[in-house]
């Protein structure tokens, strides 16, 4: 049997061994303060840190990760629903997945690198179910939260399926308690796919939603050892990194996804004509416009991924960046926000004056205060941002972003960017994103939409820019979600005063905008 390389907790053998009795642990777990979820998941966080330096047998260690497992179940089940109020449980609970983890990683160890009998060499496919399973659990975390995942954490996943897959222990089903009855290939695939959805592109939130998704079509994927030469998708071969450096010796395995691929083609339509989330079997609590966007998103990622056509250039310049289409249309409109008191006279001629005063130090405008950040790299469709520091709160996947450089000037424009993915620090005192150019000229626009009467209904900030689509020069308007229509009629008022414009094609939509070619009225 081969070896595996695990991180473990070196085991504590200077002092006395202590006895652990699983029943003991079990009555100990169910009496902790679960009013108080933020000191219950530290003090068994801190209890299991101390017993996994301790030597235990094989079957008493299994069973105590079991009752560890279910309180962290009961714990995460108990989370209050005000998303702000988590993030230190989260952070806690995080903590006590990493310790649990550590638990499964040293029954593996001991069973598959140190003599063990056949008795106790039983609870291996239990052991890595669990170190699999809860693995994929704190992957699953770091994509949600835009945080960076340590490296040994897929590295290690994709050892323990891999051993699994060649000791024929892949279609081990067993009962994990809290969790319920897995599949060993199931667990690994279902962290597979997440990881293949590029999850730091994904809006807020959707990592959640396709894991939902994912589990109700497992049978829709697969890995297989070798990858049929005649497939549709040649499916995505899994290594330790996404840009391995030589050919490993191991046996490469690929995960097949072209049966879901044409499930999210089908769900694409009917999430379209229906507008529920609830048409493709997840909750109604789901954004039905987000997950539409996020299945789109990802059936033309699986479908054919792009390479980049331009190379990076690293650099390090300054950069001032606010996010939103507020704070945008504010900046561009040279330190400006939208003001909706300009037209609450309906009798007065209806002309908004942009850009007539002074531009504002950068910075003390409230309505938009910037991010000082520092670019990584660039190339001629976007740039890589860093920013440390504690302000809030931090641009998302999906949202509109105003750009520009301070060294350039005080009259630098600001080019408009949107933002394609999100990396934050792990202790939140930052972030790097990636910004895709979208105009470098945007002009602030004022819109008005007829109302359920036809009249005209409330103005609201929007962004317009000439644009080239091959040799054709086209019309673009930037504007809140779910306003604008094709084939909607629109007022616009822009420097040269009010025009009736017609959305004829929409280009994008994301989460934080949408984006039309429009036509102006002769």
């Amino acid at each position: 049997m081969q070896k595996l390389q695990l991180t473990i907790p070196a085991q504590d053998r200077t002092g006395p061994a202590m006895r652990i009795k699983p029943r003991d642990v079990r009555e100990w777990l169910e009496n902790l303060p679960y009013l108080d979820l933020q000191r219950a998941a530290s003090i068994a966080s801190q209890q299991l840190r101390i017993m996994n330096r301790q030597p235990m047998t094989i079957t008493a260690r299994v069973e105590t990760l079991g009752d560890f497992l279910r309180a962290y179940q009961r714990l995460g089940d108990s989370l209050p629903s005000t998303a702000n109020s988590n993030e230190g449980i989260r952070a806690l609970l995080k903590r006590l997945c990493q310790d649990i983890c550590f638990g499964y990683k040293i029954i593996v160890n001991d069973l598959v690198n140190q003599k063990a009998g056949f008795i106790e060499m039983r609870q291996l496919p239990q052991a890595l179910l669990g170190a699999i399973y809860t693995l994929g659990l704190q992957l699953a975390h770091y994509y949600s939260h835009y945080q960076r995942a340590p490296r040994a954490l897929w590295s290690e996943c994709l050892a323990l399926f891999r051993f699994a897959v060649e000791n024929d222990r892949i279609g081990y089903r067993g009962e994990l308690p809290g969790v319920g009855n897995l599949q060993l290939d199931e667990c690994f695939r279902l962290t597979a796919l997440l990881r293949q959805t590029d999850p730091y592109r994904l809006p807020t939130g959707m990592v959640a939603a396709l894991d939902r998704y994912f589990r109700h079509h497992m049978a829709l994927s697969s890995i297989v050892p070798d990858p049929e030469e005649d497939a549709v998708h040649p499916g995505y071969p899994l290594f330790e990194t996404w840009h391995p450096r030589e050919t490993p010796h191991e046996q490469i395995l690929v995960l097949q996804v072209e049966e879901l691929v044409a499930q999210i083609s089908d769900d694409i339509e009917k999430l379209a004509q229906y507008r529920q989330a609830q048409a493709v079997g997840l909750p109604s609590d789901i954004p039905a416009s987000t997950l539409l966007h996020t299945f789109r998103q990802l059936h033309a990622l699986w479908e054919a991924k792009p390479d980049r056509k331009n190379d990076r250039e690293e650099t390090h310049a300054r950069i001032e960046l606010v996010n939103g289409l507020d704070a945008a249309y504010c900046m561009i409109n040279k330190g400006q926000a939208f003001d909706p008191a300009l037209f609450l006279n309906s009798g007065d001629h209806e002309v908004i004056e942009i850009g007539e005063h002074a531009a504002p130090e950068v910075g003390s405008n409230p309505t938009a205060p910037a991010f000082h950040c520092t670019s990584l790299n660039r190339g001629d469709g976007g740039v890589a941002v860093s920013y440390r520091g504690d302000q809030r709160p931090h641009p998302k996947v999906g949202q509109l972003i105003a750009l520009h450089r301070p060294s350039a000037g005080t009259q630098s424009g600001w080019v408009l960017a949107a933002c394609r993915w999100l990396v934050e620090i792990d202790s939140g005192n930052g972030f790097e994103l990636g910004l895709q150019y979208l105009s470098r000229d945007p002009q602030p626009v004022v819109i008005r939409l007829p109302d359920e009467t036809g009249l005209g209904g409330d103005y609201q900030p929007a962004v317009c820019a000439v644009q080239k689509r091959g040799s054709e020069r086209i019309l673009t308007v930037i504007a809140r979600n779910e306003q604008l229509q094709e084939g909607v009629e629109f007022t616009l008022h822009g420097r040269r005063g009010p025009n009736t414009a017609r959305c004829t094609e929409l280009l994008e939509s994301e989460p934080g905008y949408e984006r039309f070619i429009y036509t102006l009225d002769d």
